[in-house]
């Protein structure tokens, strides 16, 4: 997906009560509070309280409130204190708040 001339996306979202499934690919950042199932390729994600994300994740940084499951593969992982994640995660770095549930394959990329 291009940009305009600044280089920036807006920040997109899909609401509470929305459910996507598909493929997403954008070099931008996407908070989803509703229910997405397929294959996401993008800069940034986060996960709010009410999001599911179920499939393979591929971004930069993403922040998990809510729930994931499937593969994940990025730079900056944040989980936060109410969140549940459960599958492939590969990493650079990781923060789990007290109170995460975090299950499956853990993996620090070097």
């Amino acid at each position: 997906m291009k940009s305009g001339a600044n280089g920036s996306l807006k920040p997109s979202v899909i609401s509470e009560g929305f459910e996507f499934i598909g493929e997403i690919r954008s070099n931008g950042y996407l908070t989803i509070d509703g229910t997405v199932r397929g294959k996401l390729s993008l800069h940034s994600v986060q996960i709010g309280s009410t999001g599911t994300l179920d499939g393979n994740l591929v971004c930069e940084t993403v922040h998990v409130k809510g729930n994931f499951s499937g593969s994940l593969d990025c730079s900056d992982l944040t989980i936060g204190s109410r969140a549940v994640v459960d599958g492939k995660l590969s990493y650079k770095s990781i923060t789990i708040q007290r109170g995460g549930i975090v299950k499956g394959e853990l993996r620090k990329k070097s």
